[in-house]
């Protein structure tokens, strides 16, 4: 975690900027803090390729990908702008560190990770061939080790199953994505590479040397697929230790800790960026006084439902009473979260979250509908609904303890040809006597992205 430099931005979206995560050959990632204190990372691609023919549509690529395998396997796209200047897409914040950095830190890793990380990859490839995507630049360098689990991140160059070109990094592409002719194969050819790499010299592991080998066959035709892989290496898990031990040395994990704690507690912006933030807000203020703004995160989000002002007992004090006709509600009674989901299916996959809780499916016949009871004591509920549906004739709604929260149809169209449908929506609802109010946070993929 670095300080802000000269020229970073402050505020992107909703989204503060507090440090730079890290910065690439095409883009520099941020540690934002939303308004209600949640970490996140901005991605903000570099200023010369946000102005080149063709970029933003790159970058919608991405975005969607991105959202299409987010949760388990990669970290879950929040937010995004596709039409800003600059673009900017924000992820949930996933306290890691690279599989490249840690080997260069620390070593190889010992042979039990190695398989927790094969088997974690392999499972995440299956994911991203079920959604119609290549990654293309399977790397340590877009490989995040977590507490729970290896997540892929950087789906920049990633493409349709068709998609033709040279793209990659060098050292991890297969013969024919040298040639030009990328698809399915190669990302499991990288996926070799990239365990290689992190294995070191082989001889410490037969088993996972001969998937390794295999995977980096020269014939992709002879090559097992990333679901293949998923079902071959589940054999091996029951030899390493459960992800709630801690299936990382303890080296690594001190460092995902580390990193925890450095976004909890970021270095502190120069004083002459301090000043022009503090001067930054007191002109937005003003502008907000005078029924304008020039920044996105002052406005109200378009679909937001409005908070009805609560009435108070004369005099003005004292507790905020019931809106009229609204029965008190009962501490005891748990709060229900409905997920409702019909239109043509099945669905390709179907991810859904109760406060960060997330339960993936897949082939999900339709109408599907999932109750989840939340005590009430807890006071607030987030939730989240992330799906991958064959057709847009899908209709999604949910509602927390009876007052609905979404209802809409599927907001986008496909990415490339044939490619299926992403989406991706959330809300945040604390829980007042006498009802729980919703606190603005819904966003959608729409034509141009995700609502601003």
């Amino acid at each position: 975690m670095e300080r802000l430099e000269q020229g970073d931005p402050h505020v992107l979206g909703r989204y503060r900027v507090l440090a730079r995560i890290g910065a690439g050959a095409t883009a520099t990632v941020y540690l934002g803090r939303s308004p209600g204190g949640r970490a996140v990372a901005v991605k903000v691609p570099h200023a010369d390729l946000a102005d080149q023919p063709g970029f933003r549509a790159r970058f919608r690529r991405e975005v969607w990908a991105t959202m299409a395998v987010g949760g388990p396997h990669g970290p879950p796209v929040l937010d995004a702008s596709l039409t800003s200047t600059p673009p900017w897409m924000a992820t949930e914040f996933l306290p890691a560190v690279s599989l490249r950095d840690a080997v260069a830190r620390h070593g190889p890793l010992p042979a039990d990770a190695l398989r927790r990380l094969a088997a974690g990859l392999a499972e995440s490839l299956a994911a991203v061939h079920r959604a119609g995507i290549v990654h293309l630049d399977v790397k340590p360098a877009n490989v995040l080790l977590t507490a729970d689990g290896p997540r892929l991140i950087d789906f920049g160059i990633a493409a349709g199953a068709r998609a033709t070109g040279l793209a990659g990094s060098s050292g991890f592409m297969s013969p024919e994505q040298m040639a030009g002719t990328p698809g399915p194969p190669s990302d499991v050819y990288a996926l070799g590479s990239t365990l290689a790499h992190a294995r070191g010299q082989p001889g410490r592991d037969a088993e996972l040397d001969a998937v390794i080998a295999d995977c980096r066959h020269p014939d992709a035709a002879t090559r097992p697929t990333a679901a293949e892989l998923t079902a071959r290496l589940a054999a091996l898990a029951p030899a390493a230790p459960p992800l709630a031990a801690g299936w990382l040395p303890p080296s690594i994990m001190a460092a995902i800790d580390a990193e925890a704690s450095a976004a909890a507690n970021p270095p502190a912006p120069p004083r002459a960026a301090l000043s022009r933030r503090l001067l930054v807000g007191a002109g937005a203020s003003a502008l907000v006084l005078g029924g304008a703004t020039a920044l996105d995160w002052l406005v109200d989000r378009p679909g937001a439902v409005p908070r009805p002002a609560p009435s108070r007992p004369p005099g003005g004090t004292g507790p905020a009473a019931a809106p009229t006709g609204t029965p008190p509600a009962s501490s005891a009674r748990p709060v229900l979260v409905q997920f409702e989901v019909t239109g043509d299916g099945p669905l390709v996959s179907l991810a859904y979250a109760v406060n960060g809780r997330f339960t993936t499916l897949h082939d999900v016949p339709l109408t599907w509908r999932k109750s989840v009871p939340i005590a009430r004591r807890q006071g607030r509920v987030d939730w989240r609904l992330r799906l991958t549906a064959p057709t847009p004739a899908v209709r999604c709604q949910v509602r927390v303890d009876g007052a609905e929260q979404w209802h809409g149809p599927h907001p986008i169209r496909p990415l490339i040809g044939p490619t299926p449908y992403p989406m991706d929506v959330s809300g945040s609802v604390a829980f007042r006597d006498p009802s729980p109010s919703l606190l603005p946070r819904v966003g959608a993929v729409d034509e141009e992205g995700l609502t601003p």
